[in-house]
Order: structure tokens, then sequence, then C-alpha cells
């Protein structure tokens, strides 16, 4: 049995191992009480009791013994509570009411909430039952049966409440301890949790910087911020034997430190095909990134979405795989359009075994000042009070008014008109954004 309150190195690590502990103790304290009430009813020869509390201990020890290994306690406190009422009934009825048997009634009403963890539909009823058993045992007056001395009705008084009492100080005391121990080593875990997240971010974070990234002709800037330290968004940027010739964005599904490998994992695949297939299409090299995903990542279920794209001089070849679309500013005559699609037949995303792919490479020519803005769902989603998306109505806005800024500065009030669009609600996902602008 798992006792973390009497263990420095055992650890209490769920709701069961709470209800466990108070069960027990119940139990053991109600096994200890019902054998001294074995003795002393055997020395005042009080047989029907005498003879109830062989059965009360015997119940009360086996129940000490499988608690430990028991996966629900319904049945053994359904069990335990029928022995105490009938007991504690027929104690009353036999010594009278005066002696206080029933207070042991009540307290069967308040421990399932801690037995039964959060299972409001078994506490309850137990509680409803034995409330109402107790509430009818005050409203009677029993006579005792057997001829005690008053001194021995007053003990019996007193210590039933004393132990009544006890009882409910001392599994509440085990209870709280044991909270208290859980949230302790919660706290402890989350600490290194989040220790693991910031390195596992920093990791990361070097693993995608870009020193001294140049686009010949081109002007260069992006933004991203993670959910949860470690983001599952990806950009990147990628050269052959002829220089720096391409870029990606790409984000993964889920959040986090789990999605955050995947990107890592991706990041290799991706740079390793644009360099060798240099000579090939982009279309088929996003064939062979998928598969090789598919491959390498096992059983992992993460999938991404995204946009690879590779310059040539003023043209740039993209192929969308199930990313939101692309922002096109156009200089002349001035306003933001989203790209079209390369074909009514394009889709599928990286990653999926047995999903259809269909692939296409689309060929878009820029002049000087046009851009294009990639950006990931966790800003595309983005919506207003009123529904309104901000990819639709601010951002093209932002574009067009400030086409003359170079693409850092455009990036900055991006940023800063995100912030004040969500109307300080907190993000929900990975943001990433990256601005290409043609000098």
């Amino acid at each position: 049995m798992k006792f973390g309150v009497l263990r420095k190195k055992q650890k209490v690590l769920s709701a069961h191992d709470r209800a466990t502990m108070v069960a027990f103790f119940a139990c053991f304290f109600a096994f200890l009480y019902h054998a001294a009430a074995f003795v002393t009813f055997g020395i005042l020869r009080i047989y029907p009791l005498f003879i109830s509390n062989i059965f009360s201990v015997s119940l009360f020890l086996g129940l000490c013994i499988l608690i430990p290994k028991a996966k629900s306690y319904v049945l053994m406190y359904t069990m335990a509570s029928i022995e105490v009422i009938y007991h504690q009934i027929m104690a009353e009825y036999l010594l009278g009411s005066y002696t206080c048997f029933h207070y042991f009634i009540f307290l069967l009403g308040l421990l399932p909430f801690l037995v039964f963890e959060d299972d409001f539909k078994y506490s309850i009823p137990f509680t409803i039952i034995t409330t109402a058993i107790f509430l009818v045992l005050c409203g009677i007056n029993f006579k005792s049966r057997f001829i005690l001395s008053p001194d021995i009705l007053f003990a019996f008084r007193m210590v039933n409440t004393f132990v009544g009492f006890l009882m409910i100080v001392i599994v509440l005391f085990v209870y709280i301890i044991v909270v208290y121990h859980f949230e302790r080593e919660l706290k402890s875990h989350n600490d290194n949790l989040e220790n693991e997240i910031r390195l596992a971010a920093f990791i990361q974070q070097n693993f995608y910087r870009h020193d001294n990234l140049k686009f010949d002709g081109w002007d260069l800037a992006y933004y991203s911020r993670p959910l949860a330290g470690v983001s599952g968004d990806l950009y990147d940027f990628y050269e052959t034997k002829n220089g720096t010739e391409g870029l990606g964005i790409f984000d993964v599904s889920g959040h986090g430190i789990s999605s955050g490998l995947v990107t890592m994992l991706v990041k290799n695949i991706i740079q390793q095909e644009f360099s060798l297939q240099e000579d090939n299409e982009l279309w088929e090299i996003v064939n062979t990134i998928n598969e090789r995903v598919i491959a390498e990542k096992g059983k992992i279920q993460n999938y991404m979405t995204g946009i690879l794209i590779r310059i040539s001089k003023n043209t740039l070849e993209l192929v969308n795989a199930g990313h939101p679309y692309p922002i096109v500013y156009r200089k002349n005559p001035g306003k933001c359009t989203v790209l079209e699609r390369a074909s009514e037949f394009a889709g599928g995303t990286i990653g999926i075994a047995g999903f259809p792919t269909f692939f296409y490479s689309q060929f878009v020519d820029f002049s000087e000042g046009d851009e294009i803005i990639l950006f990931t769902d966790g800003i595309s989603d983005i919506a207003d009070s009123d529904g309104k998306r901000f990819i639709a109505t601010k951002l093209p806005e932002i574009i067009e008014e400030n086409s003359n800024l170079p693409s850092g500065d455009q990036v900055k009030l991006i940023t800063r008109a995100l912030k004040e669009f969500q109307e300080g609600k907190e993000i929900t996902d990975d943001m990433t954004v990256i601005i290409l602008k043609r000098r």
C-alpha cells in the first residue's frame, strides 16, 4: 500500500491513492473500536452486542486487508455501512439513546466524499440515507434494556462522543496531510516539467537560428511566438551549392513538446531533400518529404501543413500542402489579394499514411515592391468579437498602408496589431508570420 505521508520516498500520485489512505485509516480505527467494544461487552455480559462485535471485528479486519488492492470502494463501503447502521441501532436499542451510538451513523455520511474520490453519484445517496437515519434516531428516545449503573452509561456516552469526534478529526487530518503531500509533489513535478520545456525551447530556438541570412534581390523578415515554450510552427530557409534559394513555413498538429520534437525531425528531412533535389520540381520534393516523414516518425500521430518556396530571381515556385493560402501584395495597383490555388485538385497534408495527396508547383512572378505574406493558422484563425478575421481585415490594411516600409518594420506593426486585435485574449496556438518583399 502507498503511504506517501509515512514513507519519504513513496509518492501519492492520484485521487485513488488519497481515497485508499482515508478508507484504510477509517477501517483501521473501526477495527480498533469494535475490538475494544467486543472486550467491554464481554466483561459487562451484554451478550447480543458481544456476539455482534465478533462479526464486526472480522469484517473490518478483512476490509483493512482488501483495501490496498481494491480498485473501487463502493461495495466495501456499502458492507461497512450496513454493519455500522445495524450495529449502532442495535446498541442504542439495547443500551438507550443516552449512549449516543447513532453519532457513528452521522460519520458515515461524511466519509463517502473522501472515499469515493469525485464520484458524487455514490457519495450523495450515501450521505442522504445515513443523514436521514441519523435524524430519525435523534427523534427517538430508547430506554436501556440492561440494568447498568449511570456511570457506565455516562462512560458509553462520553466514549462514543469523543471517538466519533476524534475519528472525524483524524480522517480529515490524514486527508489534509495527503493532499498537501500530493500538491507538493505535483508542484515539484510541474517545476521540473517547466524547466524541461524551457530547455527544449532553448534548444529549438538555437536549432532554428539563422545568421547572416540574405536573399539576393529580396527583403525578408519573420516573427514567431510559441504557445507553450516549444513551438509546433516550423519556419526555415534552405541552401544549395548556389546559395540560399528557398524558404518554408509549416505547422505541426498539436502543441508543446511533442509537436516541437516533430518539427526538429521534419526540419532535417526538408533541408536534405531541398538540397539533394535541386533539379526536380518542387512538388516532387514535397512528395518525397511526405513519404519520408510518414516513414521516419513511425507511430507518432502528428501531421503537418505547410508551404515550401524556391526562389529563382523574381519568380517564386510554391507548393502548398494544406496550409492557409498566403497573401500577395502588388505595388501596382497597391492591393492585397489571397494567392489562388495552383489547381482545383491541389490538396493534402504531410505525414498522414494512406491519405491521398495532390501537390502542385505554382509559379508566381514578382516586381519591385511586391510582397508575399505567409502565416500559420495561429494567425489566420484569429477573429475579433464580431467574427471578423485578422487576415481578412487588419493584415491587408497594414500592408497596403505601409508598403513603403522594410519588411522588418511591417512585421513589427503586424505583431503590435495582433495584440490589439485580440483585445487582451490569451493566444490559443503558435503564431508565425513571414514577409518576403521584392526589392
